[in-house]
């Protein structure tokens, strides 16, 4: 059974879509990033930023020292 354009348009679409929303979920992460090494940096303890993100503290850890790093260079 041949394929409709109208199926090829829709799946180009999906994959738009979706590609659109994984550079937004990428760039909405290093914003919490950068939030989070900010917040760090001015005092904030590690303990409520896990708190407030759910993520782990190791977790909390790499992600800020990716930051800092950044920052540095």
């Amino acid at each position: 059974m041949p394929v409709t354009e109208e199926t090829v348009a829709a799946l180009r679409k999906a994959v738009r879509t979706k590609t659109a929303a994984e550079k937004r979920a990428d760039d909405a992460r290093a914003a919490l990033a950068i939030a989070m090494a900010d917040a760090i940096r001015e005092g904030m303890k590690q303990s409520e930023v896990v708190e407030l993100t759910g993520y782990t503290r190791e977790h909390v850890r790499r992600l800020v020292r990716e930051v800092e790093d950044q920052r540095a260079s």
